[in-house]
């Protein structure tokens, strides 16, 4: 019986965090953000709704960094700039993703 009411909490915590996704991902787009812009927005509020260590959110970030400078070479400077804004919205949430792992090891 424990077992069935877990399993129900589940999944009925799944349905709300996905239905609070997806409310994310269309007030990205009501409010015209390009559509990568509204998925990162997306993926912003999955790791408040469901932590990961901020390693993982700074491998994009490292990807786009390194995409820049190639940019530049082929003279492409607005697309340049949108991965370095990319970059640094993936190091912000790297860094808020560390000191919330921080103050959780604290608290234990």
């Amino acid at each position: 019986m424990i077992k069935k009411e877990l399993f129900k909490k589940y999944v009925t915590q799944k349905k709300v965090n996905l239905v609070i996704l997806l409310i994310a991902f269309l007030m990205g787009l009501y409010f015209d953000w390009a559509v990568v812009d509204a998925l990162i927005f997306v993926v912003f509020i999955a790791i408040i709704l469901k932590p990961i260590p901020g390693r993982f959110l700074a491998i994009p970030a490292l990807f786009c960094l390194a995409v820049t400078p190639f940019l530049l070479i082929l003279e492409k400077e607005e697309r340049a700039e949108e991965f370095a804004i990319y970059a640094y919205y993936f190091l912000v949430m790297a860094v808020i993703m560390e000191v919330y792992a921080i103050r959780k090891e604290e608290g234990n």
